[in-house]
């Protein structure tokens, strides 16, 4: 569920997933508007859908017409999947694990580190969480609104107040880059082609990474930060985890990771 997702390679994934469990389920996309979002849940819940995914720009607004969310993702305000509880739909997120597991051997050079997050909505908010969760030593939240990104470090600090936080605007955290490990890019920017990188690399030191959770294409972002030989990850791994933990959810099945990866894989190779 979400607006736009023409770009969306969940269906293609998930289903593969169905197919190798041999369960006789089928996972669409389902775009809608903010005012059809009411009646979508009300026709899931009729139907006996067993659950979804939520994407941009729902996975915060969609949390009050839920029938329960599960504590963590309450406490950050974000979503991904829904899954039945009985006649109900409970909201949980996969984002935050998803985004850890996508790591891979960088996972470990978490601990003790300083790095950047760009955004401060729903997919932001669940790496914020899972990088506090991690281990380090402290982020920056930079944001268009720095009023949202400063309520992101808040609801953070009151669970890690011991993490050195603070929200950025955009120009600031320009400053801050020669401090960071890692910049995380959280932003919508770059779902379209020719977007522009929300923020140049140049001060970044040339041990650091960067993660993209665009996974597509490559964006302006992720081509600056290979033109600088920096460390990078697009959002393909990101999305894979995250869709495997809300394959288990679902299902209580342990999710066919890597025909899953396959064929992500080959979508991708075909774009």
């Amino acid at each position: 569920m979400g607006h736009p997702l023409h770009h969306s390679l969940s269906p293609v994934m998930q289903n593969a997933a169905f197919q190798k469990a041999e369960l006789p389920w089928v996972y669409a996309p389902l775009e809608v508007t903010a005012g059809q979002l009411r009646g979508t849940l009300a026709m899931m819940r009729a139907l006996n859908v067993r659950g979804a995914n939520v994407t941009v720009p729902y996975k915060e607004i969609i949390l009050d017409d839920l029938d329960g969310v599960e504590p963590e993702a309450r406490w950050l305000g974000s979503v991904n999947t829904l899954y039945r509880k009985g006649n109900k739909l409970q909201g949980t997120s996969t984002d935050g694990e998803g985004f850890l597991r996508s790591l891979g051997l960088l996972r470990k050079k978490l601990r003790g580190s300083t790095g950047l997050i760009l955004g401060a909505g729903g997919a932001a908010k669940a790496v914020a969480g899972a990088l506090a969760r991690s281990g380090v030593k402290g982020f920056c939240v930079a944001n268009r609104s720095v009023g949202r990104a400063n309520r992101l470090v808040k609801t953070i600090r009151q669970r890690y107040p011991r993490l050195e936080s603070s929200g950025l605007s955009y120009r600031e955290s320009e400053k801050f880059l020669s401090r960071c490990d890692w910049v995380v890019q959280a932003t919508s920017v770059g779902l379209k082609k020719g977007d522009p990188s929300p923020l140049p690399l140049k001060d970044v030191k040339p041990t650091a990474f960067v993660v993209e959770l665009i996974y597509h294409h490559e964006t302006n972002f992720l081509r600056e930060a290979k033109r600088r030989r920096l460390g990078r990850l697009n959002g393909t791994g990101m999305l894979l985890h995250q869709g495997a933990l809300s394959f288990e959810r679902w299902t209580g099945k342990k999710a066919p990771l890597e025909v899953m990866r396959r064929v992500l894989l080959e979508c991708l190779s075909l774009k």
